[in-house]
């Protein structure tokens, strides 16, 4: 089962970035003293580097508008994602390894959230694609990976990702039980 991205919901997000962007761009105008003629070095540098880590990304979505690989694909074997850095760093995530799927709120975002088992097979994949800041804090209290999912470029929203994903979890486990 393969999702792919909605280039309207795409749109919005790089809407609401470009929106953000620009009031960024005011902010650095504002304390650099073109307005007022007093400089706000700390303001100017705080909203200047977050101007250009939100260029950064307007740019990435813009060339992955057009994508045409699935950014999320339900197999017998597990859940390959590329809608987090996170998902997409960690591949193929097997069936057997899931302990817990929950929906989870962070920010404006509804998030689905997989308790992942066996960090030790997970953890190097995504060391070696991610930074060390983009990792820290995945690993739970019990040792497991806490890994998320968000359908904000998706045709469905949280609700329908996370009753999606339990319902061919369920099919896969029952076709799994026939056949033994």
């Amino acid at each position: 089962m393969e999702f792919y991205k909605n280039k309207k919901k795409s749109a919005q997000l790089i809407f609401i970035c470009s929106a953000i962007l620009l009031a960024l761009i005011a902010v650095f105008l504002y304390s650099i003293g073109l307005f007022t003629g007093t400089t706000a070095t700390k303001l100017a540098g705080i909203s200047a580097a977050l101007g250009l880590l939100l260029l950064v990304v307007i740019i990435r979505m813009l060339v992955s508008l057009n994508r045409s690989a699935p950014m999320l694909v339900l197999s017998q074997e597990g859940i390959s994602s590329a809608v987090t850095a996170v998902s997409k760093a960690a591949g193929l995530i097997y069936w057997k390894d899931i302990q817990h799927i929950s929906l989870t709120k962070v920010g404006w975002d509804t998030l689905v959230e997989l308790t992942v088992s066996r960090p030790e097979h997970y953890m190097p994949l995504i060391k070696k694609k991610l930074s060390a800041m983009a990792v820290s804090g995945i690993e739970g209290s019990a040792g497991n990976l806490q890994i998320f999912l968000t359908a904000s470029e998706l045709d469905m929203d949280a609700n329908e990702l996370f009753e999606t994903i339990q319902d061919y979890r369920k099919k896969i486990s029952q076709y799994d039980q026939a056949e033994v």
